[in-house]
């Protein structure tokens, strides 16, 4: 069987690209390349990549690889420097490449029929995606958009499955990965199940609320939300959400003050999302 890096080779001479792994620095002539009809700029990764934060290096499930082997990675990558907003393919495309995210973020969501999207996931640096439809063959079950201003570097799908053959401590992390969405998963599912439409708008607001900087106690969202965001990690509409947000102010539990949102009274909120009260106020 093939060593890994003799598939990046192998996949960077079929592309044109040179090699990091023979002491070359890939190409840093930009290139437009189109990735499910949406065109994007593709850059190389810096120099020294595989041991800062500008590479590979970052990702999670490849701190087990070694350097060279981390560069024959990178090496084979499609470097993308794409705007926020960008889909990068929708669910039912073919699984070509998996993901790796520099910098940046992206969401992974699904639209429905009656206009509302359903966010399944938010990706940050350091995180993959597409890698499920990439082991089993199958299509794309979702749409990928970045969030902001992103570097990705996109692995073809016959060196990402070489590399998985190859080294089990990287199949080991992508395991554990994987465990990890389905555990998220069976709690989403279950609070679909088992919350009322206002009690998951309130879940989110606490979900996305981090402690307030100057320690007064209370919990801020900065920027403000968008109610197109929340409705989607709600699964509910936009119109459900300016109720429940509405609520709320109504009852000075939270704020709107320079362009954030201040949650006052997070305990309140806390049991008013476990209670399901609100719809009185």
């Amino acid at each position: 069987m093939p060593h890994p890096a003799t598939i990046a080779v192998n996949h960077l001479a079929a592309t044109g690209k040179k090699s990091s792994i023979a002491g070359d620095v890939p190409d840093p002539k930009r290139m437009d390349q189109k990735m499910s009809g949406i065109s994007g700029k593709a850059v190389a990764p810096k120099q020294g990549g595989a041991n800062t934060n500008t590479g590979l290096g970052s990702c999670e499930v490849l701190k087990d690889l070694a350097p060279s082997e981390l560069l024959a990675l990178e090496a084979a990558c499609q470097w993308l420097h794409l705007p926020a907003n960008h889909l990068l393919f929708r669910h039912d495309d073919p699984p070509d490449a998996v993901y790796f995210i520099v910098s940046g973020k992206v969401r992974a969501f699904m639209p429905m029929h009656d206009g509302k999207e359903v966010t399944y996931a938010l990706f940050g640096a350091g995180e993959m995606f597409g890698e499920l439809a990439a082991i089993d063959g199958n299509s794309r079950t979702t749409d990928v958009i970045t969030v902001t201003d992103s570097v990705i570097a996109s692995c073809p799908r016959q060196v990402f499955l070489q590399f998985l053959r190859e080294y089990p401590s990287f199949g080991l992390r992508l395991m554990i990965r994987l465990t990890n969405i389905i555990r998220q998963s069976d709690k989403r599912i279950a609070e679909i199940s088992a919350l009322t439409e206002i009690q998951r708008v309130y879940l989110e607001l606490l979900r996305f609320s981090n402690p307030d900087p100057s320690g007064n106690g209370t919990w801020v969202i900065r920027p403000a939300p968008l109610h197109k965001d929340l409705a989607g990690w709600a699964s509910v509409t936009t119109d459900m959400v300016g109720r429940a947000i509405g609520h709320l102010m109504k009852a000075n539990l939270v704020q709107r003050r320079q362009g954030a949102l201040y949650i006052l009274d997070r305990k309140r909120v806390e049991r008013m999302a476990r209670e399901g009260t609100g719809e009185e106020l």
